[in-house]
């Protein structure tokens, strides 16, 4: 009888020794979200080129546009927190472009695209806060934000060169609302 117990007691201690230990799933999920953010850190590779000397010029004068493409172009430290904490200034970087752009540029056209990309860059900021981090998605804003940086430069670009353009005789008259009451002649309005 001694015998038996004791083989039982010597089986079961074999038997749980060969159980392997499982990571624990808050384990698994830290490594799989260092991954994402080291994935999210690679691609996180942004320029600012502009390469018309005019456009230049009035954008190194532009002192919020300095700010936001600083921000943008100087890579964060591979960890979550500091991806937020550049999504997050990004973000109040890119609200203050609005505010004082230069004349030449300050158009409908590029303040839609500066909405755009304020857009865009509140999307990342929030998908950065998300858990788990969607990888795809935030790619996809990252390389949005490239293409809306490079858009808002190329629109610069085409003002400089629309302002080189000479102007005809009287066009700027055309251009000018026509007020019809200011131009009516008294011989042309029927008298009864």
């Amino acid at each position: 009888m001694k015998y038996i117990f004791i083989l039982i007691l010597l089986a079961t201690a074999t038997i749980s020794c060969k159980k392997e230990v499982a990571p624990t799933p808050s384990v698994t999920n830290k490594i799989s979200q260092d991954s994402m953010v080291k994935n999210i850190h690679k691609q996180w590779k942004f320029t600012v080129a502009v390469s018309n000397p005019s456009v230049n010029s009035k954008l190194s004068t532009w002192e919020d546009w300095r700010n936001y493409s600083n921000e943008l172009t100087i890579a964060p430290n591979a960890s979550l927190t500091n991806l937020t904490r550049k999504a997050t200034a990004l973000v109040e970087k890119s609200a203050v472009l609005k505010n004082n752009i230069p004349e030449l540029y300050n158009k409908p056209e590029t303040k839609a695209r500066l909405t755009l990309l304020e857009t865009n860059i509140q999307r990342l900021d929030m998908f950065l806060e998300l858990e788990p981090l969607n990888v795809k998605e935030i790619s996809g804003l990252l390389a949005s934000i490239q293409k809306n940086t490079s858009s808002l430069i190329n629109q610069f670009d085409e003002f400089e060169i629309k302002a080189k353009i000479p102007k005809e005789t009287g066009e700027d008259q055309l251009h000018q609302r026509i007020d019809t009451i200011k131009r009516a002649t008294l011989n042309a309005i029927p008298q009864e």
